[in-house]
């Protein structure tokens, strides 16, 4: 998948998961260092106020298939979390959130202008890094930005759509997440020079496990445990699976009635929770990250080493603890 890189220098086994996102923190921070001050500063707030990093951690795991180059693994986990990074500061500005990670949205300290400059910044700097690691790389990398601004225009389009298909939902989060995840795991296990099938495998798991990952993600607004606060999605229009499936099976129309209403606020939204558990919406959103969860248990079939499938499967666990 590489281009003329030198002889790997031991297993990313050899560095702990802590060594490991120290390694992508560093490098995440000396790209950001390329950058003009002022939107340097609003990549960076991001670099240092990290979540789970889970998306640099896929493309570690999956490196542990073979002998990869730990500092390659580093650049290509900085390479995903630089496409992560540059989609939270352009979805902050589209949801209007007032925070991000624990600490001020980027476009409420420097506007939205300035936040949308640093994300078309970082998609760049994702872009040129992986320009040089390597074409495959940087095929790749081209793909899933490519695959996740459609997925935000996708979202941006179905605004307000109380009859929104779960069918067309699934596929906006298969662009926005999915294909995502699906990059980092074969990143790491073209790195680690895999077998076709087992970077196949991976692939599907990473793709499947973003699925997931998101649909529990949205059942956060209801749970209060998502890092922005609750409510803010539906404000926008923006209807998780849920709060769709709920939409669905209410022939009332009771629900939809609230959603659009022009008084609707966040004082609303325990109204809506109620409305979305008493229509079923919350366990047939939990069912369907379900059956996400086990197609991506099933593609790890395709892995032979039984180290790295631990590591896969205790990260969805991890990604799973603080949701419903």
């Amino acid at each position: 998948m590489s281009d003329n890189h030198p002889p790997p220098a031991g297993r990313p086994a050899d560095r702990t998961p802590e060594e490991r996102s120290r390694a992508v923190e560093r490098r995440l921070l000396a790209l950001c260092a390329d950058l003009s001050a002022p939107l340097a500063a609003s990549a960076r707030a991001l670099v240092e106020r990290p979540g789970k990093r889970l998306r640099s951690a896929l493309v570690s795991a999956c490196a542990l298939l073979g002998p990869a180059d730990p500092e390659r693994v580093a650049r290509l986990g900085a390479v995903v979390e630089l496409l992560h990074i540059a989609s939270l500061l352009h979805d902050d500005i589209v949801d209007r959130a007032e925070t991000r990670r624990g600490g001020p949205a980027a476009h409420t300290v420097v506007g939205s202008a300035q936040a949308s400059l640093a994300g078309l910044a970082c998609f760049a700097l994702a872009g040129q890094e992986a320009a040089d690691l390597g074409r495959g790389a940087a095929t790749l990398a081209s793909r899933a930005a490519a695959h996740l601004s459609y997925g935000e225009i996708l979202d941006v389009e179905r605004a307000f759509d109380t009859a929104f298909p779960i069918a067309d939902y699934r596929e906006l989060v298969e662009r926005k997440t999915g294909d995502l995840f699906g990059l980092c795991c074969a990143l790491g296990a073209l790195e680690a020079g895999a077998d076709a099938s087992v970077v196949r495998g991976v692939e599907r798991f990473g793709r499947e496990f973003g699925v997931a990952f998101q649909i529990a993600d949205d059942c956060l607004d209801f749970a209060g445990g998502s890092d922005k606060p609750a409510g803010t999605d539906h404000l926008l229009g923006l209807f998780g699976a849920p709060t769709l499936f709920a939409l669905a099976r209410d022939t009332t129309g009771e629900l939809a009635a609230l959603l659009l209403s022009p008084a609707f606020s966040i004082a609303d939204m325990p109204a809506v929770g109620d409305l979305v558990r008493a229509h079923g919406g919350l366990a047939e959103a939990a069912a369907l990250a379900g059956i996400h969860r086990v197609r991506a248990v099933a593609a790890l079939e395709d892995v032979p080493d039984p180290a790295v499938r631990e590591e896969l499967l205790r990260m969805t666990s991890l990604a799973a603890e603080d949701r419903p």
